[in-house]
């Protein structure tokens, strides 16, 4: 069947792993959490695409096994006999890279092996779980373009799997969600790289200009720096730059693409990665350099609102409580709002819609990984909101480390006020 054709396609690209973490303890954390559930954990299924900047790992599958540079190969994972077990096939003819080495696993079996060894731990297995690698944009159906999960429950059942098949995120997520030393000095360094990025893209904004081309500044800041972009940029003017049409862009052959116009704002949001660990932070601009009297107001209350956020992060706040802290402090500014767009913005934020798009969300191998209602000392975060008056989008984001008694910002030295964010788009300037 199709998964097994493509498990069969398996190639070995070489290379070490791109950081020090101890991978053995990391399943071995994972064995604690499976009780004697089953978790198959895949590596990405085919090579890099041509327009890829570079081939990147199925995230989970890196985490727990090192392996950045493999196609096709499959870690199982058995909680009922705490065993690791992973499943490599012949390396393709076109790679005449050497296999890299596989150890500290309890079996390194070939992947045509895996329907035996599964059908023979079928019995004692208490569920199988299966750790998604297309969490976003999969398909819903028909079924072979369903998710990993979906299309890993049909290889199951051809097996003679009877019972449930479950997404591993609920074992996975939280190991990942708390970082090591090792990964937190690695997205030091992304955070520092990204904030200097997105400066390169907000100096690049003006009227007449193609967002291309401030894209461009934005990956050439990353690669001069010593990485790569963690996704491609986004410099999405005027309507784009509204929140609700921004994921449109991911089926948009020019990625929105436009001749950005004088009086747009701009949402810049970029990263950039390095050893895998990939950053995300951003702000809003305006095309010309300034912005509206209207726009003005509208920013500095939501970053008003934004910073008294920000003093509620530390181990054990709930994302609602930091939530809370900016929108009291929105509210309190209200009744000084001047112009029109600063008082419909206002009134939206503290509407019952205000908050709709804000979020707290996981950042490390992946940009996005996953929201946790509870912040905790390692989670390293991107305080991400956002929301949209009079068609004009505003959005903040910073990188952010959780620690016991507060934070500490892994993007410092970034503009927040509408003054500062012109202070930083003039040429010749750096942090």
């Amino acid at each position: 069947m199709m998964i097994h054709l493509l498990l069969a396609a398996q190639a070995v690209i070489g290379g070490p792993p791109a950081s020090a973490a101890d991978f053995p303890a990391r399943r071995a954390a994972a064995l604690g959490a499976l009780g004697a559930q089953l978790l198959i954990v895949p590596a990405q299924s085919s090579f890099k695409g041509d327009d890829g900047a570079g081939f990147q790992q199925a995230t989970d599958f890196f985490y727990f096994t090192g392996l950045g540079d493999v196609v096709g190969n499959v870690l199982v994972l058995d909680g009922a006999s705490r065993s690791a077990t992973l499943f490599v096939g012949q390396p393709h003819p076109a790679i005449t890279r050497p296999p890299s080495p596989t150890p500290g696993f309890d079996q390194v079996l070939p992947v045509d092996s895996l329907d035996l060894w599964l059908r023979r731990h079928f019995p004692t297995a208490a569920g199988i779980l299966v750790s998604p690698n297309d969490y976003r944009g999969q398909a819903r159906g028909p079924a072979p373009m369903a998710g990993t999960v979906a299309r890993w429950e049909g290889y199951l059942r051809n097996l003679g799997w009877s019972r449930d098949v479950g997404s591993g995120l609920g074992v996975t997520r939280p190991l990942r969600e708390i970082k090591d030393a090792g990964e937190v000095a690695i997205l030091s360094r992304v955070g520092a790289m990204s904030g200097n990025a997105m400066l390169a893209g907000l100096r690049a904004l003006r009227p007449g200009a193609r967002q291309r081309q401030a894209e461009l500044k934005v990956i050439a800041s990353c690669i001069e720096a010593g990485g790569r972009h963690s996704f491609w940029p986004w410099t999405m003017s005027g309507p784009h730059a509204v929140f609700t049409d921004l994921f449109n862009s991911f089926i948009d052959y020019d990625n929105h693409d436009r001749v950005m116009k004088a009086g747009d704002v701009v949402r810049v949001d970029v990263g950039c990665q390095v050893d895998r660990y990939m950053g995300d932070v951003g702000r809003t601009a305006p095309v010309s350099g300034h912005f509206t009297p209207g726009q003005r107001e509208a920013w500095d209350l939501f970053i008003a609102g934004y910073r008294a956020g920000l003093t509620v992060l530390k181990d054990g706040a709930r994302t609602t409580e930091v939530y809370q802290a900016a929108l009291n402090r929105i509210r309190a500014l209200a009744p000084g709002l001047k112009t029109a767009e600063g008082k419909r913005a206002a009134e939206f934020l503290l509407g019952p819609n205000g908050t709709d798009a804000w979020e707290i969300h996981g950042v490390g191998l992946d940009d996005a990984e996953g929201l946790s209602a509870v912040l905790r000392t390692g989670m390293t975060v991107a305080y991400e909101i956002m929301y949209a008056v009079d068609g004009d989008g505003f959005y903040l984001e910073d990188m952010i480390l959780i620690e016991p008694n507060g934070y500490k910002v892994l993007t410092p030295g970034l503009p927040y006020t509408a003054t500062e964010v012109e202070m930083a788009m003039r040429p010749g300037l750096r942090r």
